[in-house]
């Protein structure tokens, strides 16, 4: 495993250099170079696109790389920062300390001093983690057979979290069988899930806004077309995961009704499942045979049921849904097929002002409180005090004060 490093500041010959390096010794992989000092906002966005694990910072402008080094301590606290420079006279490397900075590489560069200080970043790492700031709010949406409205439920459910305060809303169709949600839309982004997940590990700002279509605030990546019996690997799964975690605040993924080998890692990393009912015996049945499946996959816990199309008419009440699958329902939606009808064909959400609309806000408000607060840092863990010059390092070269 390589380390995810940042590059900040820095001539552009030395960072070179520097990049040659990562590639001869290969423990570490450079995610992204950047010549300026970033601000506040844009230092937030740059570590929370890219998660490195450890950030290489320029200390030939002094002044502003301590600026930077205290805004990554107040953004990721923990975060390894080493810095490199020419001037390495005693003061500098004294306002460097009192930064809190731990490591400092001066030039010219060799590949043993960057083997050495890997292995140390490595160790430093694993004993004392850092934290980056990630939703926990993925829900998935699993139908008990075709046609239960499933769909129709994860993205209407979707667009009223994303008007919720505070919600920043990501919409996956990992229906990859018939892609549903571009044409209910009316997308035209060419762009799909699938081109996320072969770019998965070099997702930044500029090529996730590339790749998703955006409608009533919520961000969407369809599943494009011809994907049938696509080969999909966890950790495509997983990598595209930890980016959208840092981006949103809640991500919704509508499954399909396989339960392909996808569809379980999604729901493996959900903590939500909505098992998507009618209140019809075909559906009924198959909603228990789901949820002895999910039994075995350890999952039960997590699922929730919605029973879709509900009437007063419905032979099979709700009470009696609730002792056959014994599972208490978690939302019922009212049976309205003509707003549905009249939403997909202009490719629109459901009205807000219709009893289905008004449901789905409610449901919305119901699962926004439920999720509370954005995940907050965990609590630091008590490490035994060093010395002052303990935590500090100077790799071994030839100092140089100037070029």
């Amino acid at each position: 495993t390589m380390l995810r490093t940042l590059i900040i500041g820095g001539d552009y010959n030395d960072v070179k250099e520097l990049e040659r390096l990562f590639q001869q010794t290969g423990r570490y992989v450079l995610l992204r170079a950047t010549p300026d000092y970033p601000s506040g906002v844009d230092l937030e966005r740059l570590l929370r696109a890219y998660a490195p694990e450890v950030v290489f910072l320029c200390t030939d402008r002094l002044k502003e790389a301590l600026t930077v080094q205290s805004r990554i301590e107040k953004l990721v606290r923990g975060l390894p920062v080493v810095a490199f420079g020419w001037d390495a006279r005693p003061e500098v490397l004294l306002e460097l300390m009192k930064a809190g900075v731990r490591d400092f590489l001066p030039l010219p560069f060799n590949s043993q001093q960057l083997i050495q200080l890997a292995t140390r970043l490595e160790e430093q790492i694993s004993q004392n983690p850092f934290h980056v700031e990630a939703t926990d709010l993925l829900f998935t949406f699993l139908p008990a057979k075709p046609g239960v409205g499933t769909t129709t439920i994860a993205v209407n459910l979707s667009i009223c979290l994303a008007q919720q305060p505070g919600m920043r809303v990501l919409l996956l169709d990992f229906d990859l069988n018939t892609g549903m949600i571009a044409f209910m839309l009316q997308l035209g982004n060419m762009h799909s899930v699938i081109d996320a997940l072969e770019m998965a590990e070099r997702l930044d700002d500029e090529l996730w806004s590339q790749l998703v279509s955006r409608i009533e605030n919520l961000d969407v990546l369809p599943s494009g077309r011809g994907n049938i019996g696509r080969r999909i690997e966890p950790p495509q799964i997983l990598n595209m995961l930890k980016y959208a975690r840092r981006n949103y605040t809640v991500i919704c993924a509508d499954l399909s009704r396989n339960m392909e080998k996808y569809s379980i890692e999604l729901m493996q990393e959900s903590k939500k499942i909505f098992l998507v009912t009618t209140p019809e015996i075909a559906p009924l049945h198959l909603a228990r045979e789901r949820l002895l499946l999910l039994h075995n996959l350890d999952l039960a816990d997590r699922v929730h049921l919605i029973v879709n199309r509900w009437t007063k008419r419905s032979v099979i009440g709700l009470n009696q849904i609730e002792e056959l699958l014994e599972l208490p329902v978690f939302a019922v939606f009212p049976n309205d097929y003509q707003e549905v009808h009249e939403a997909v064909s202009s490719g629109r959400p459901v009205s807000l002002d219709s009893e289905l609309g008004k449901a789905f806000r409610q449901v919305a408000q119901k699962i926004a409180q439920a999720a509370g607060a954005k995940p907050s840092r965990p609590a630091e863990a008590s490490q035994p005090k060093k010395r002052f010059l303990d935590t500090f390092s100077i790799l071994p070269t030839k100092l140089m004060t100037k070029r």
